[in-house]
């Protein structure tokens, strides 16, 4: 899992959202996801922006996610292949819960792998987490819109997590609940990583190592400021690993 930078949430549904939080909120206008769904331009704004600041990867699994404008001219349709996730689960997301409007917050909004109907049970993600965690058990979770969350979890060359620190109940919690051991997960960032570290079929060299890095750094960096950027899938397993293979490169090279 990789932080994600929060970006300031769309006028559209800060417009939207601010006559629904009223106490006096006339009847029928209620500030809930269902009632959001309703509304297209809102919904597509919140989506532009969620794949935006996500760099069009999964915010739990590192997925690449699609986003394709409508082209009318064209006669295209948007084509969105990823579904809307709630941090907080919308089981939760109520008055009696003291948290009325929290499903439409943006700050409880994340992009996530896969698209709506699928047609599939993913083992893995968004779908393995559902209703996790309840209010108590929000501590338990290693939201990727913590500070620390990229720090929290270690990856190694076979593509296999963990927690960075072996006791970090929350970070352990977090990769169970996910389904973040997944084999088929594990093997996608473990091909990743392979991928990344053998460009054309063949170890990649220091001074590719150090351009690929840092192109990598750079691309998150520009997404993390808002500037429109697609990061690579999996690239919080990758970068590890080319620190590793450059460390490695270097030690050999000044041997010689």
């Amino acid at each position: 899992m990789r932080t994600i930078q929060k970006c300031p949430a769309p006028n559209s549904l800060t417009q939207w959202r601010r006559p629904r939080l009223t106490a006096n909120r006339p009847a029928g206008m209620e500030c809930t996801y269902e009632e959001l769904r309703r509304v297209p331009a809102v919904l597509e704004a919140v989506e532009d922006g969620l794949f935006a600041e996500q760099g069009g990867i999964c915010a739990y699994t590192g997925h690449r996610l699609g986003l394709t404008p409508a082209q009318p001219n064209q006669g295209m349709q948007r084509d969105v292949n990823f579904h809307i996730e709630h941090l907080m689960p919308q089981t939760y997301c109520t008055a009696e819960y003291g948290n009325y409007g929290k499903d439409t917050a943006y700050d409880n909004l994340v992009a996530c792998w896969p698209r709506p109907n699928c047609g599939f049970e993913p083992a893995y993600g968004a779908r393995k987490k559902g209703s996790w965690p309840s209010v108590p058990e929000q501590p338990q979770f290693v939201s990727p819109l913590r500070g620390d969350c990229s720090a929290r979890f270690a990856y190694n060359h076979r593509g296999e997590i963990s927690a960075a620190q072996m006791h970090d109940a929350a970070a352990n919690e977090t990769i169970d609940r996910l389904g973040l051991k997944y084999p088929t997960l594990t093997a996608l960032r473990r091909e990743a990583i392979r991928g990344a570290l053998n460009p054309a079929s063949r170890p990649i060299k220091l001074t590719e190592a150090r351009k690929l890095l840092q192109r990598m750094q750079q691309d998150s960096n520009h997404v993390n400021q808002g500037v429109s950027t697609r990061l690579m899938p999996f690239c919080f397993a990758i970068e590890p690993a080319l620190e590793r293979e450059i460390r490695k490169l270097e030690a050999i090279l000044s041997q010689r």
